[in-house]
């Protein structure tokens, strides 16, 4: 017998939920349950008593408010019984004895990759510089140069950066002992830090902690004081000649991501155009002036970025493949794309979406049984439904409780089959 591991699969956008409406009522994105004489009802009496029920969702193709009585829109052939672009998504008649899956994704906003290094208070001997040195790797940079990014700062600074308070040493007043042996650490690593962050490789990827970029820790200090680079620069933080009187002190540089993907409109979208989700990884380390790690100076913590769960960008090209096995177009990549999209309403789809948001993906997963199969050539079709709603909605609501409604008409049926709950981080909830 062979073995078919493939499912088909077919893509929603739900925007909200029905109290039992007829589908000939549902508006863009409103969802409902269906019995096999497509009334609308409930899970138990679609899926259990009288399956196998349906999902189906209102077209995307509807104008706000309206329903496939009301639209405006064409109508294949302009027949009444026929909606064409208007007409309800449905699933396949689904059979709760044959539900194999049962799977919600939530949504996982992902977090922004941070790094931060610090140094001593001998770190920045007088007569030295203190070099920086910053690598940014991941997608985006490979995707910018071809390569990974680097860079090296100073604390000799630039010209860009212009004189700086207390960056040199003071020769004292002449007798042996008075001269200054160390330059302040915050005051050198915020220099080098504005040498990097000007740097035109990592500018377009790397900024500086929003919350204050530098942190001395003094023995007077030991919370620690909170500085941007630039009032560490501008004179506004009060340096100390003598550091290495200090044993507490340290000075730490953080930065975070400053990465923003750049992507074309709706008007222009493309489904092969790239879109970013891998966030960068950051790294630091003090070198000394020939060029080696320093092992004395330089202690490096780095935070990894979080990936998002379920763009926006990936929700529209799952609806756009779903669109087109139902034989419905999308132009792209010709000089008349967007008029051929207007015309044959492919439009409506990317509106519908918004491409900078999450969606919580709910999932189910079914086989349709091949009860004349008598060579057993022909294993049982499988299909898999993605539900994508924006979290906390009506739809979402919906869509929780009928999943929870499913779970409990499985049970009652002895498949052992449960919802697996998919949590932000990649964790994976415990059934409950």
């Amino acid at each position: 017998m062979s073995y078919f591991n493939h499912a088909f699969k077919k893509s929603f956008l739900v925007t909200q939920g029905s109290e039992e409406v007829a589908t000939q009522k549902l508006e863009a994105g409103q969802i409902g349950i269906y019995s096999k004489d497509w009334i609308a009802t409930n899970p138990q009496e679609a899926f259990k008593q009288k399956g196998p029920g349906y999902f189906a969702v209102g077209s995307l193709h509807l104008e706000p408010g309206a329903d496939i009585n009301s639209t405006t829109k064409d109508r294949i052939g302009n027949n009444p019984g026929h909606g064409g672009y208007t007409e309800t998504s449905k699933t396949k008649g689904i059979n709760a004895r044959y539900i194999t899956g049962l799977r919600v994704i939530d949504i996982d906003e992902g977090a922004l990759p941070s790094a931060q290094i610090s140094v001593g208070n001998k770190c920045a001997p007088c007569g030295e510089n203190l070099f920086l040195r910053m690598d940014v790797k991941g997608s985006p940079a490979l995707r910018f140069l071809n390569h990974n990014a680097y860079a090296i700062g100073d604390s000799s600074g630039d010209a860009a950066a212009g004189d700086v308070p207390s960056l040199c040493c003071d020769p004292g007043d002449g007798t042996p002992g008075s001269e200054q042996e160390y330059l302040d650490p915050a005051v050198a690593l915020a220099k080098a830090a504005d040498m990097l962050l000007r740097d035109p490789l990592i500018s377009p990827f790397v900024k500086e902690d929003p919350a204050g970029g530098i942190v001395v820790v003094t023995t007077a200090n030991p919370g620690g004081a909170i500085f941007t680079i630039a009032e560490v620069l501008d004179g506004t933080y009060t340096p100390t000649t003598s550091p290495e009187t200090d044993a507490a002190m340290t000075a730490t540089l953080k930065v975070v991501s400053g990465y923003v993907d750049t992507k074309f409109g709706n008007c222009s979208f493309d489904t092969r155009d790239h879109y970013e989700l891998e966030p960068i990884s950051i790294i630091m380390s003090v070198l000394d002036e020939t060029g080696d790690p320093c092992n004395d100076c330089g202690v490096f913590v780095g935070t990894p970025g979080r990936m998002a769960t379920t763009s926006g960008e990936t929700v529209l090209r799952e609806l756009v493949m779903t669109e087109r096995y139902g034989q419905n177009p999308l132009s792209q990549g010709a000089k008349d794309s967007s008029r051929m999209r207007e015309i044959e309403h492919s439009s409506d789809i990317i509106n519908a979406v918004d491409r900078n948001a999450l969606y919580k993906v709910y999932t189910l997963q079914h086989s349709v049984p091949r009860f004349n199969n008598p060579t057993g050539v022909f294993d049982n079709d499988q299909y898999i439904y993605n539900f994508f709603v924006v979290q906390g909605t009506d739809g979402d609501a919906f869509l929780e409780a009928n999943f929870q409604n499913l779970e409990e008409i499985l049970n009652e049926l002895g498949t052992g089959v449960e919802i697996e709950r998919f949590l932000c981080a990649g964790g994976k909830e415990e059934e409950k």
